[in-house]
């Protein structure tokens, strides 16, 4: 079968809802920690038939740093293929997206072309420059050259905006510029900065660039100021929920929306209790790589701090305006 649909730009109507940065879990092979495909697989199965709109592979939450460049394309182009065949047996469209970033402008453009040309993800999500910190000057060059390849590839750009993991902002001046250039087609945006986000909704146009939550208890927020959707860590564990968030939104109901999004806010908690991705390794029952560690493996304050709001999350079966799974 091929797996490589013909060349499109994304559009805002393939970004709304709920898209879920997966976990990338591990298992022992040898003396090392490598990609559990099985699980991924088992992933994908119940996040697609939660509802979620799309996924997303080798993102932060998927260990992308711990990755080789190797098992980087091998993960997005399997993960893809996988998914798009569910999406296939479920009749309905998931968009499909591949983290391809880094601080060396070289390396995001070898590996914006190894998976376009594997496997051809619906768009590419690309982080601001980490370690080396760029100037605004520095980060405009490094996604304008990212952006002529997508365009020469007839693919597209997520930016990610995450200064707390990475030191490094692409400043909301440099997103509007950015904005502009034919193959950048959105933002996930982890900054927090509403004010900021409002600034660059209203100086770009929404049928061309899109505002993506890339903070999970900041969804409502961001929809409110013109967003289509999330990027989201939270949905590995409540996909359904983080689903509902966004078709609320999307209708207008923001009581209700409001509503579930505070209901969340517990499981939200434990998500980021100590550093994604590893209390949703523990949820998941799967393995990661070093340096990051299990729960079990931290500091008796911080292993039982961490069970019990993890714990606590996880009992939590109804949430308003969401309708229960069939069993």
């Amino acid at each position: 079968m091929n797996t490589v649909p013909p060349s499109a730009m994304i559009t805002p109507d393939q970004l709304r809802g709920a898209h879920v940065a997966l976990v990338t879990p591990m298992k022992p092979v040898g003396s090392l920690m490598g990609i559990d495909f099985e699980r991924v697989y088992q992933l994908i199965d119940t996040v697609l038939e939660a509802g979620v709109s799309g996924v997303l592979f080798a993102g932060t939450t998927g260990q992308s740093a711990m990755l080789s460049h190797d098992e980087q394309v091998d993960l997005c182009t399997r993960g893809i293929e996988y998914a798009r065949g569910r999406a296939a047996d479920l009749g309905r469209p998931v968009t499909c997206l591949a983290s391809a970033g880094s601080n060396s402008t070289d390396e995001a453009l070898h590996l914006t072309e190894r998976i376009t040309k594997a496997i051809r993800p619906d768009a590419l999500l690309h982080v601001t420059g980490y370690y080396n910190n760029p100037p605004q000057e520095g980060l405009r060059a490094h996604f304008e050259a990212v952006g002529d390849l997508a365009e020469r590839l007839d693919t597209s750009i997520i930016l990610y905006n995450i200064p707390g993991r990475t030191g490094s902002r692409i400043e909301a001046e440099t997103m509007i510029r950015l904005a502009e250039h034919p193959a950048i087609a959105a933002v996930k945006d982890a900054t927090g900065d509403l004010k900021s986000l409002e600034v660059i909704r209203a100086a770009t146009d929404p049928a061309e660039f899109s505002l993506l939550s890339g903070e999970d208890h900041l969804v409502v927020d961001v929809m409110q100021r013109g967003g289509v959707g999330v990027i989201s860590a939270s949905a590995n564990r409540w996909p359904r929920e983080f689903q509902r968030i966004t078709e609320l939104a999307a209708a207008g109901d923001w009581d209700a929306a409001i509503e579930l999004q505070k209901a969340l806010q517990p499981c939200i908690d434990a998500v980021f209790c100590v550093k994604n991705p590893i209390p949703l390794h523990h949820m998941l029952k799967t393995g990661l790589r070093m340096p990051m560690m299990t729960v079990g493996q931290l500091d008796p304050a911080n292993r039982d701090r961490a069970i019990a709001k993890i714990e606590a999350a996880e009992a939590i079966v109804e949430f308003p305006h969401v309708e229960a799974a069939a069993v």
